[in-house]
């Protein structure tokens, strides 16, 4: 690429109004699904409501050195900014689900509070506050992409030189005295976040890969096992009134893959799982292995969990046995709210319920219903209450298989 074309490109990146407008949307929601499936995204959150809890501490140290505010209305000024610190951690750490504007209002509070408190502070003391804006820049260049970290380079160099004039005029310090401060603190609070934007960017691809890699079936694109274990478990954590958990399993697999052959087989697979993602909006599929999958629907409400069971139903069994979407069978529980670590005993129940549909043939579809979730390593029969679905026909090619 030569240099003409490279500057083009940049050009067209910075004047794009698209961009701009959805700038660290897109970066915020990828590095949140990253955490989440790999169990960060509690720790994040203490994480950045810390960063800002931990400058309460680092004030009152400058209260007690050289350069704290000389001046009443200084002072005040100080602790306000370091009052806003305190509650923009707590305010960071309430919020159950942030979402990337809160993200951006954070890091914009914190500018502000940071170089408020900067300024109220005296001599070179000014401008060594003003290096603290480099920790907010590494955040803000891995959760919010490029644009919102040269908006924030950008401000800081600003923050920087206003410091940096405001010394010299107001306290007399001559600019030959503070340029051994100042190099070190313009590489903290732009050079280096920007060579480090670089280095995320080109990173992030890569580390999209490995991520969906570990929790996605390569075939099917669906969530494998252990993708899906870890999103439920993130999302057994929000409040929901009643789950579904299904376990789907195509008919006589093994003998349309020995007639059709393997390339058949593994598009009955991708085709199987895209009729189920498309007909089951808002829900969990997973591919276990084989020709076996998993299905987890958290919902607000009993009659919403009923509304995924028929959608199923739908799908496995159909009015017209032609035109259903899966060619196989399926367990369904249909239970309370799914507590963390309720899953396995769930799924099990959900393998008991497809087995009775799969050992008689006049049943597809097997359907149990609870009262109450499904307590770790809890199974009791006696609780649950069958229901099936006869089938309407034979499902086409299923004769061959």
């Amino acid at each position: 690429m030569t240099a003409r074309r490279f500057l083009r490109a940049v050009w067209r990146r910075l004047t794009d109004r698209e961009g701009w407008r959805t700038a660290g949307n897109v970066e915020y929601m990828t590095a949140q699904s990253w955490l989440r499936l790999q169990g960060g995204g509690l720790a994040l959150r203490f994480a950045i409501g810390g960063l800002a809890l931990m400058m309460v501490p680092l004030c009152i140290g400058i209260l007690f050195s050289e350069g704290r505010p000389t001046t009443p209305i200084a002072m005040v000024v100080f602790v306000a900014a370091s009052s806003g610190s305190a509650v923009l951690g707590v305010w960071w750490l309430r919020l159950r689900n942030p979402r990337a504007k809160d993200a951006i209002r954070f890091v914009a509070a914190a500018d502000l509070c940071l170089f408020v408190g900067c300024m109220a502070q005296y001599g070179i003391a000014r401008i060594s506050g003003t290096i603290h804006l480099g920790m907010l820049a590494m955040l803000t260049a891995f959760l919010l992409g490029w644009r919102i970290l040269l908006l924030h380079c950008l401000l800081s160099l600003a923050a920087l030189i206003t410091t940096t004039v405001a010394t010299i005029v107001i306290d007399g310090i001559p600019l030959a005295a503070l340029y051994p401060l100042l190099a070190p603190a313009l590489a903290v609070v732009f050079a280096l976040p920007m060579i480090v934007q670089f280095v995320v960017e080109s990173g992030r691809r890569g580390i999209g890969v490995a991520v969906t890699d570990q929790h996605r079936d390569g075939l099917t694109g669906l969530y494998n096992r252990v993708g899906m274990q870890a999103l439920v478990r993130e999302k057994a954590r929000r409040d929901h009134g009643a789950a579904v958990v299904a376990i789907l399993d195509l008919d006589r697999f093994k003998h349309y893959n020995d007639t059709h052959g393997h390339l058949s087989g593994d598009q009955l697979l991708v085709d199987t799982g895209k009729a189920l993602r498309d007909g089951l909006p808002e829900t969990i599929v997973s591919r276990m292995g084989g020709d076996e999958f998993v299905v987890v629907a958290l919902r607000p409400s009993r009659a919403a969990a009923e509304a995924v069971v028929a959608g199923l139903r739908a799908l496995v069994a159909g009015d017209e046995p032609r035109r259903r979407a899966v060619a196989g069978s399926a367990g369904i529980v249909v239970l309370g709210p799914l507590r963390p670590g309720g899953l396995a005993p769930a799924v099990a129940e959900a393998d008991r319920a497809l087995y009775e549909a799969k050992a008689d043939r006049s049943r597809r579809v097997v359907v149990y219903e609870r009262e109450t979730a499904v307590a770790p390593h809890e199974v009791a029969p006696h609780e649950v209450a069958p229901h099936d679905v006869a089938p309407q026909g034979e499902v086409p090619g299923e004769s061959a298989r």
